[in-house]
């Protein structure tokens, strides 16, 4: 029971009552309110890992596919010298020429895709649905742990993305396509720089895939608690990047941080470093993103609407609101 406990955030204990003093905003998203709110949460991050990964999993067919698991193994030769000297064996065999046969006949393994490699390649394809619903969950129930809310992680997490169900899968969709496409360029310009218009551009892409890296922090905190068009998800994500620098750099330092941590272990420990970011390094890290993220958006989209409307706060309570954008 102890172990479902610490893995379901289903707890049997009385809990502590009703506290006296409310918490504030600087409180509770202060670092100490990080650290605090880690602890409690530790067990449950992991868990939320783990269904992460359930999305993900498409992933995996491409990897054993690069990898080669699924080609067809064949024997060839290594040196090209080989077949003249089988025409001149079978001509004139003699100690000398067997000699060089087998010097130089010498064989190697290769390994050629075939129709299992191809089907597992289209078979990866059904992460660009699955992966815009799984950061979606995540979100919803990391969120959640920031602000303090009562989470049951498996009904919520299915129930954040029913709620958003096609606007996740476009998000995923685009969010893979800017990532791509913001790689593929940097490390194009990295290699091919001859010039000074190379450098720019290199450097450019660079601050554009930084920003971008940034502007994730708010994309799926955004589409899960607003009702916005990816465009607009993305237009508002770049202005609070822009808004929210001080947590957005504490945010990526604490990243750096976790990943740092997983390459020396992976260094000292290889089988260990390589589960890590599967079962611990993902949400850990989108923990820190929504913890740096979501009093930014509480602060500049949330407060003000509430300041507004302050007859509709209270719903709060009751129901969690859906923020509609009526702007063109």
């Amino acid at each position: 029971m102890k172990i479902f406990e610490r893995f379901s955030s289903y707890n049997t204990k009385d809990g502590k009552g009703v506290k006296k003093r409310k918490i504030t905003d600087k409180e509770r998203y202060s670092l100490i309110g990080f650290f605090k709110t880690y602890k409690e949460k530790f067990w449950q991050i992991l868990t939320v890992n783990f269904m992460y990964l359930m999305f993900i999993f498409p992933v995996l067919f491409a990897f054993m596919a690069y990898m080669g698991v699924t080609d067809t193994e064949s024997t060839a030769l290594t040196n090209v010298m080989y077949a003249p000297l089988y025409g001149a064996h079978l001509y004139s065999p003699n100690p000398g020429t067997a000699a060089l046969m087998g010097i130089y006949g010498a064989q190697t393994s290769i390994y050629t895709p075939n129709t299992v490699t191809l089907t597992f390649y289209l078979l990866s394809l059904i992460v660009l649905l699955t992966f815009g619903m799984a950061n979606t969950g995540i979100t919803y129930i990391l969120r959640g742990y920031t602000r303090g809310d009562a989470i049951f992680i498996w009904g919520d997490f299915f129930r954040a993305i029913k709620r958003n169900f096609i606007s996740s899968i476009i998000m995923g969709f685009c969010d893979i396509l800017l990532m791509f496409a913001l790689t593929f360029s940097s490390f194009y310009y990295y290699y091919n720089v001859v010039d000074i218009l190379g450098t720019i551009m290199f450097f450019m892409t660079f601050a554009m895939a930084v920003v971008y890296f940034m502007m994730r922090f708010y994309i799926y905190l955004l589409l899960v608690t607003f009702k916005l068009s990816p465009v607009k998800l993305i237009k508002n994500a770049l202005i609070l990047v822009m808004l929210g620098v001080k947590r957005n750099v504490t945010a990526v330092f604490g990243i750096f941080i976790l990943v740092a941590l997983n390459i020396v272990i992976f260094m000292f420990a290889p089988n260990i470093g390589a589960l890590l970011p599967f079962f611990f390094v993902i949400a850990n890290g989108a923990f820190m993103t929504c913890f740096a993220a979501y009093p930014v958006i509480k602060k500049y989209m949330i407060d003000p609407y509430y300041q507004e409307n302050p007859d509709e706060k209270e719903l709060e309570i009751f129901e969690e609101p859906i923020f509609l954008d009526y702007t063109e």
